[in-house]
């Protein structure tokens, strides 16, 4: 939304505040500032700031709205200040033909502030009851209660619907198309709409001061088009397929599903959004008529959706109308129009209007039940949730009025301990409880000005088990080389036993996933598709089950994919992949890591489902609780995303595995040394039916206790090497905490092994 500060300055006469402070106390109130530009027409400059405000606050998307907002956040009462410029709002009956002759009251930029305060002024001794009068006027558009709201409107020419209430039509005495007065064209080019004609402009002036809808039609002209005199709006329900006029050469293409008001069976409007274009107000009209309405917000919002057509008028229709502001609007564009010399027939009042509505019309009856609705307020609730205000004083009881009365609400059966506050309908939709209305009564004070309390609890923060659990799954996981995976748990509703969202926003996320494997296999087959290898993968997340009696469970499990690459498994075997028990005994190494007490059991089971494979599949169970399933992809599927067959599947439940994990209590820690490591490299000639492990166990017992490592680094079975033969090669690794080994030590550690293993192994050092 854009604002003029000129604009704001002259309606509340804040000629002292800054532009900084503005800005700063709207950002702390919620608002947003999105820019700050400059601004030139008719030779004045001004600042244009665009406001960005949340969906909820369509209260202040018109100045009126901005203005009652910023008013109460800088603590300033309407009525008890004079804006620099009154010249839209009041002029007493007996000056105003003195004002409009003397000085061109509305026809130019005038410091009207400086010239009611000049001594030579005819109406200088008025000056006292021009203030009187605008402050009448402003408590009376505060403070009236909305059962009186109907009281100047007429029900001629109306007709009740549960769509939309044509709550008034206004005609015209006869009149001159013309420019508009020069302030009104001035605001208008500010805020970005292109002046047309005094009509026009006067009800788009209206909708950015108080954000209310006001349709002007060519009278003559819709009498012709209609072929009636009797201007009876009827809403309705356009025909399928009619064609509607909305420029001079563009028609649009109406469904049953769109409101229409038609005059004699004749389509006038879309009800909210535009108005047939050959109805408009042109410079040969004569006679207007203006035609305003009670809408409901969701056909218009409906209506525009379906037509992928908005407009100003139904941007602010799609929001709740506030009762208040039907007639205050009325009175303000009546005022208006009265200071441009044109003028409305007077119309019949039916005094019993209002209960014929409420009773009659269910759409109205929803807009008065809605603004009956009252909250109860405790002052030691706000005074306990908000805790000190400035620094050490508590917020009495007026203050909390104060603010209240400032935001429109309406203050009923006051007591020293609580009150009942008529909510504005415009907040209805936001403040529903007492909680929001203290939120409001801090806001509008200011957040920094409540002394911040400081929580005490010497209670320090820590991990639960389960979610320790989750980090060292994940380190595990990872440190194996896989990679972690996220999806969302929403998917693509692929079958009927998913679990489906009532009200999706899109088709590709109708349905809560039952397994991660689905988007695990997704990422395996896009790799290898894309940059043709398969990786390790897996994730953790929540998956969502079928119960037995018909409810759904949400569950945290782990899943993992891994396999499909080729790799040496031994030394003298050609590169290939994985087998099924190598792929188990990685789980085995996992499970064995979590220090489970109760044995696992392997339980195979056949055509467990369509992603595993029928005949190598297995679920694992720690007692009698089932903890997951492990297995090989199925060929078909393998088969339909082009992957490789030996991919190794699983899922596991955590929630399972943290009811029987046990972690290790007990880490000791050593000291290391700060001398030099010693490394000795021995070969040996070893005949194949001898274990390398068993080798290892020997070395390391001899070698005890300066020995700190023994691995094997290489093997060897070819020619020179005889047939049933092969050459291990192992790395030793000495050191001492108290000293720098030498040769001849080391040596002597060496020697014995190498006599044990010659003497009672078929094993030769390699020199």
């Amino acid at each position: 939304m854009y604002i003029s500060l000129k604009w704001v300055q002259e309606l509340i006469g804040l000629q002292n505040l800054t532009l900084i402070d503005l800005v700063n106390r709207l950002t702390l109130a919620g608002f947003e500032i999105e820019s700050i530009d400059k601004k030139k027409n008719f030779k004045s400059n001004d600042l244009i700031l665009d406001i960005s405000f949340t969906a909820n606050r369509a209260d202040v998307s018109n100045m009126r709205g901005l203005i009652t907002e910023i008013t109460a956040l800088f603590n300033s009462n309407l009525f008890l200040q004079t804006p620099n410029s009154i010249k839209p709002l009041i002029l007493l009956n007996s000056y105003k033909k003195t004002l409009n002759s003397n000085q061109g009251f509305y026809s130019q930029s005038i410091n009207y502030r400086h010239l009611l305060k000049s001594r030579d002024f005819e109406c200088f001794k008025h000056y006292k009851i021009l203030k009187w009068e605008y402050s009448l006027w402003e408590r009376y558009l505060q403070k009236k209660s909305f059962s009186k709201v109907i009281k100047n409107l007429t029900s001629e020419n109306l007709l009740h619907s549960d769509d939309c209430i044509t709550l008034f039509n206004m005609k015209s005495q006869k009149l001159r198309i013309k420019e508009s007065p020069y302030w009104i064209k001035k605001r208008l080019l500010l805020m970005g709409f292109k002046p047309i004609n005094n009509i026009i402009d006067t009800i788009n002036y209206l909708l950015l001061e108080t954000g209310q809808v006001f349709f002007a039609y060519d009278l003559e002209t819709l009498q012709q088009l209609t072929a009636t005199s009797e201007i009876v709006f009827v809403p309705n329900y356009a025909a399928e397929k009619s064609l509607f006029p909305i420029e001079e050469s563009k028609t649009i293409e109406l469904t049953k599903d769109v409101l229409v008001l038609n005059i004699n069976n004749k389509m006038i409007s879309i009800a909210g959004l535009i108005q047939n274009y050959h109805t408009l107000v042109n410079t040969n009209t004569s006679y207007v008529i203006l035609q305003s309405g009670l809408y409901d917000s969701k056909k218009v919002k409906k209506s525009s959706k379906i037509l992928g057509l908005r407009t100003d008028y139904s941007i602010k229709l799609e929001k709740q109308t506030d009762l208040n502001l039907i007639e205050q609007a009325h009175l303000r564009l009546m005022h208006i129009f009265w200071t441009q010399n044109i003028k409305f027939e007077n119309t019949s009042t039916d005094k019993n209007l209002f209960l014929n509505l409420k009773n009659n019309s269910s759409l109205f009856s929803r807009y008065v039940e809605q603004s009956e609705k009252k909250i109860r307020i405790v002052y030691e609730n706000l005074k306990r949730l908000t805790g000190p205000y400035n620094i050490n004083n508590e917020l009495s009881n007026f203050q909390i009025i104060t603010n209240l009365k400032l935001l429109n609400f309406k203050v009923r059966f006051e007591t020293g301990q609580n009150c009942y506050l008529f909510i504005p309908l415009t907040r209805r939709l936001d403040i529903e409880r007492e909680v929001d209305v203290i939120e409001e009564v801090v806001r509008t004070i200011g957040f920094n000005k409540f002394e911040p309390l400081n929580l005490r609890n010497n209670q320090i923060g820590y991990l639960t088990k389960i979610e320790k659990l989750k980090r060292q799954l994940r380190n595990y996981f990872i440190n194996l080389g896989f990679n972690e995976s996220i999806h969302s748990i929403l998917m693509k509703k692929n079958s009927e036993d998913e679990i489906r969202l009532k009200n999706p926003l899109f088709n590709e996320s109708s349905a809560l996933r039952l397994t991660l494997l689905d988007g695990l296999i997704e990422k395996i087959q896009f790799n290898q598709k894309n940059i043709g290898k398969s990786f390790e993968t897996f994730e953790l997340g929540r998956v969502y089950k079928h119960l037995v009696n018909g409810d759904k469970k949400e569950v945290e499990v782990i899943s993992g994919v891994f396999g499909g690459k080729n790799f040496r498994s031994d030394w003298g075997k050609e590169n290939s992949t994985i087998n099924w028990f190598e792929a188990k005994g990685l789980l085995e190494n996992f499970l064995k890591r979590l220090n489970i007490p109760v044995s696992i059991y392997w339980n195979p089971v056949n055509n467990y489902a369509t992603k595993f494979h029928p005949n190598l599949t297995t679920e694992l169970f720690v007692g009698k609780k089932k903890l997951g399933v492990f297995g090989q992809i199925h060929p078909t599927l393998a088969l339909k995303n082009n992957i490789s067959k030996k991919i190794y599947l699983f899922e596991m439940d955590i929630e399972v595995l943290n009811h029987f994990s046990q972690s290790k209590t007990l880490i000791n820690y050593l000291p290391y040394s700060s001398y030099p490591i010693s490394n000795v490299d021995l070969s040996f000639i070893v005949k194949k039916s001898i274990f390398s492990h068993e080798i290892e166990q020997i070395i390391y017992k001899f070698g005890q206790p300066l020995l700190k490592s023994v691995s094997l680094f290489d093997y060897y079975a070819k020619e020179p090497i005889k047939k049933g033969y092969c050459s291990l090669s192992f790395k030793l690794q000495f050191q001492s905490k108290i000293r720098t080994l030498s040769s001849d030590e080391v040596a002597e550690l060496i020697n014995p092994i190498i006599f044990y293993l010659e003497k009672h192994y078929d094993i030769k050092l390699q020199e």
